[in-house]
């Protein structure tokens, strides 16, 4: 990814992380972050979001924020601030442009931009051709203060609270059916991933896991929910990976794991609670896995 694109991305997931956000509004930010990782020129991408009515305002801040780092002069002792100053600034335009859009409005609006800009998931499906050994994923930062450990925690617990409640039926899928089927198998996913952690995990049982992962990506799909169906991708590949000997699961693989867990339970039970940082730490593990499928 070239640097300027880089930076109006990280622009916007700053700025979004300084809003609270629901789950509905996180997928909103997770596909305009994917549309824009895609994107031929980011320069030509902010020009089409300004002719449309529900981007028009957020494009024309991009815009700025793409001249100034494009056009002037990068003083690398000052850049830091600059970017915080310019992610603050897309705060407001951000939170406005999150209250009128919804994930599947700004599905349609991308879709109607050109064909080559469409979201796709056919480059990440495409398998490595030369043999896999063993994946190194990088290590995430511990630098992050006891606050923040004490904040996530928090926050795992309010959207596992009376998860053991949740029960499955087996009528005609409904909305609530639907959210039955995907917590089903969320209790139990968790003792496997202490299992992994462990290295006591039965492969016959992770596998049938994965097939059921894999299952219930498909369903998301097919109702139009795309993050809760890559989150369910980004397990079940995981979890593939590892049953071929080709990932280690250490602290940090199961951690990235457990992120998508949390996720897809945040997401089904709306809960109202901040997971962008469970969201980034799945996606960024997706990102170095998913190519390997």
């Amino acid at each position: 990814m070239d640097f300027i694109k880089q930076y109006i991305i990280q622009s916007v997931i700053v700025a979004a992380n300084n809003l609270r956000l629901n789950s509905e509004k996180i997928e909103v930010v997770a596909i305009l972050r994917e549309h824009l990782s895609r994107s031929q020129s980011i320069g030509e991408e902010i020009i089409k979001f300004k002719k449309k009515t529900e981007l028009s305002k957020l494009g024309i801040k991009l815009g700025e924020i793409h001249k100034k780092i494009s056009t002037e002069k990068i003083d690398f002792l000052k850049i830091s601030d600059d970017f915080k100053e310019q992610s603050s600034s897309l705060v407001v335009v951000l939170s406005n442009f999150l209250d009128v859009v919804t994930p599947s409005k700004l599905r349609e609006i991308i879709e109607s931009l050109s064909d080559q800009n469409q979201m796709s998931t056919e480059e990440l499906e495409q398998p490595r051709s030369e043999d896999i050994k063993i994946i190194e994923i990088p290590q995430d930062d511990k630098s992050a203060d006891n606050d923040k450990q004490e904040q996530n925690e928090l926050k795992k617990e309010i959207i596992f609270e009376g998860l053991e409640k949740e029960q499955e039926s087996d009528d005609e899928l409904n909305i609530e059916d639907f959210q039955k089927r995907i917590l089903k198998p969320v209790k139990n996913l968790e003792s496997v991933l202490v299992q992994m952690l462990n290295m006591s995990y039965d492969e016959i049982e992770l596998k049938s896991y994965i097939d059921v992962l894999k299952n219930n990506a498909e369903l998301a799909e097919s109702v139009g929910f795309k993050l809760l169906s890559n989150m369910h991708l980004i397990m079940a590949v995981g979890m593939k990976l590892i049953v071929e000997k080709k990932l280690i699961p250490d602290v940090n693989i199961i951690e990235n794991l457990r992120a998508c867990l949390i996720v897809i339970v945040a997401i089904v039970r709306r809960k109202e609670v901040d997971i962008t940082g469970y969201l980034n730490r799945a996606e960024k593990f997706g990102e170095q896995i998913l190519k390997y499928k």
